[in-house]
Order: structure tokens, then sequence, then C-alpha cells
């Protein structure tokens, strides 16, 4: 069963102007990567998302006969320095490296984990030839494009024969490769135990603006449709939309509204033993007057002014959760 869920509708403001290319892009995120083993079972998952935050707790169980002692993983999505060189990405923190703010626990204790960031064009690893240039593999981040943008014309070109920047001319750069991050750490199973696994991270949440426009997608293919068929907004939530697109409208201007988009990458639960004997999820969409709008396969109860949750046994995910957000912007001052 698709679920949508619309908000009631609150008093009607005008919304504030808001230029074309405010917008940010969003990076779907997900929980602990293992290699597929025989024994080890997610036995629960507690999942708490919202655009802010995401608060995963695992409780995992060792079904061997033998203590295991394996890597488990949580990767950061692929940053193509070139989609995003112009692109903003949604919110993320300074540090070029965990630009998330994730942390982990085990058993209660915090734990050290081992960081790996890479640089790729295509499928080979660049990652010497970057340092080599004197430059940091996330360039994105912490306004690190104006050291691209200051290397001498002699690694500029050494870059742009290996393919690794494009020059744009007046001494500008345009980097080319994939960062990819990922944390990691030893983690110990020992047979016939629950080993607790928690993290956090704030999300990679993207925002754009919501207009009568995208409601209609015969006009607007690559918009409209987009978002209706990727969240699942069915007739009532559309109306709702369109109702508060109408109330913040000015006579010579149509209203729009802020949506935030938030994913979360569910199916790598199926490299764990028989994918997640509990999953509890919790959505929060922050605000009363918030609209809600996501595909998922079960019961979405509201527990809270701005909670949903679900609770699914035996789950094995063939889809990963993309959900919207949608707010009417605040007035201008």
């Amino acid at each position: 069963m698709r679920i949508q869920i619309a908000a009631v509708l609150c008093a009607a403001m005008l919304a504030s102007p808001a230029i074309a290319d405010d917008s940010s892009a969003a990076l779907g995120m997900g929980g602990l990567q293992f290699t597929r083993a025989a024994d080890i079972r997610m036995a629960k998952e507690d999942l708490f998302i919202s655009p802010k935050a995401v608060r995963i707790r695992y409780e995992f169980a060792n079904d061997g006969a033998q203590d295991v002692d394996s890597i488990v993983a949580f990767p950061l999505p692929d940053i193509d320095t070139w989609e995003f060189y112009e692109e903003p990405i949604g919110t993320v923190g300074d540090d070029p490296v965990n630009f998330v703010g994730f942390t982990a626990t085990v058993d209660g204790k915090r734990v050290p984990v081992q960081v790996e960031q890479r640089a790729f064009l295509k499928d080979k690893d660049v990652t010497a030839a970057i340092k080599a240039a004197g430059l940091p593999v996330n360039i994105l981040l912490a306004g690190n494009v104006q050291k691209l943008d200051k290397l001498d014309a002699g690694k500029k070109q050494a870059l742009e024969k290996a393919g690794l920047v494009e020059n744009e001319g007046q001494g500008q750069e345009h980097p080319r490769w994939t960062v990819r991050t990922k944390f990691y750490w030893t983690q110990h199973f020992p047979t016939g135990k629950t080993v607790v696994i928690e993290h956090s991270y704030t999300p990679v949440t993207g925002q754009t603006f919501f207009t009568d426009y995208d409601l209609q997608p015969k006009q607007d293919p690559d918009g409209g449709r987009r978002w209706q068929r990727d969240y699942c907004m069915d007739g009532p939530t559309l109306s709702t939309i369109a109702q508060r697109i109408k109330q913040i409208s000015k006579p010579d201007q149509s209203g729009m509204l802020n949506i935030y988009s938030t994913d979360f990458i569910l199916k790598t639960a199926n490299n764990w033993k028989g994918g997640i004997g509990e999953l509890h999820l919790t959505i929060d969409k922050l605000k009363p007057s918030n609209i809600l709008s996501l595909c998922w396969n079960g019961d979405l109860k509201k527990t809270g002014a701005t909670t949903f949750e679900s609770v699914l046994r035996n789950l094995q995910p063939a889809r990963d959760i993309k959900m919207v957000v949608l707010e009417t912007p605040q007035p201008s001052p």
C-alpha cells in the first residue's frame, strides 16, 4: 500500500519572493553496510527521519556457532564535483570529511571510527594525483574551490591533461572527479548475544520551490511529474498543496512553497541475514502545518502533531525511502 499524508491547512500567509536558483540538492544516505554473512542478523531497527536529523538504533544477533569479527561501514553518498560545482549540495557542515556529523556507539559506548576518502574519475582512483597537486579530495566544501583556482599554471595544466579539471577561462577550473567517503570500524559479534549499534547524522536534505506549475505535469514533465511519481503525491495530497499555494498567492504573483527532499537508502539492509526482523519507522515533518508525502508499503499512523510511525516485520526492502516536506515560507518582514 502506498501512503500519502497531507497536513491540515493553516491560516493564509503571504509568501516571500524567491529567486529560481535558491535551491540545493539532496543526497541519499542509509544505514550500516556489511558484507553478506550467513549468521549476522538485524533483529531490530528503530529509524527516525526528519529533514534535519536521522537517528538509528540497531539490534544485531549472531546466530552462528562462532564469534564473528567483521568490518562495518557507513558510506556517505558519492559527490560528483562536476555536477555540484555550480549546484550547491543541501545541508552540510564545514568539515570536508565528516560533512554530515556522523557519530556511532556500540552498546552505549562511543566508537572511534576510521575514515576513507578517495577521488575517482569514472572507475579510476585518482586520489594520489589530487593530493600531489596540493588539493583536498572534497573540493566543494569549506571554500576549497578557491584552492583549485589559485594553483600555478603548471599544476593546472597537469590536471587538465589528466582529465581531472576543465578550464573555464579567466583562471577558473571546473573539477571533474567523484568524492567517495566512508566511515568504518571492526565490530565483534559474539555468538548468541545481541549487539546494539546506534548512529546519527544530519541528512543532506535538498531544498527548492514548489509552485502551481509543478501541479501540471503535462506542462512540466521534468518537474511536476517527478515530484508526483517519486514521492507518491496522490489526489488528496495534490489538492491540499494546491489550496495552500492559492492561499499564499498574490493577485499578480503565484505563491510558492518550500519543498525539502530527504532520502534514506534502506535496501542495504538486505545484506544482513534475512533483511530486517522488525523495523520501527518514525517520521517527523517538523511543523504541524507542513505537508508530508512519501511512498511507503505499510501503515503509517499519525502519533503526534508532527510525527508518523510504522512497524513492519520480516522486511526485505525492495525500495528506499524518499520523502518530501512542503512548508509555507515565512512572510517578508
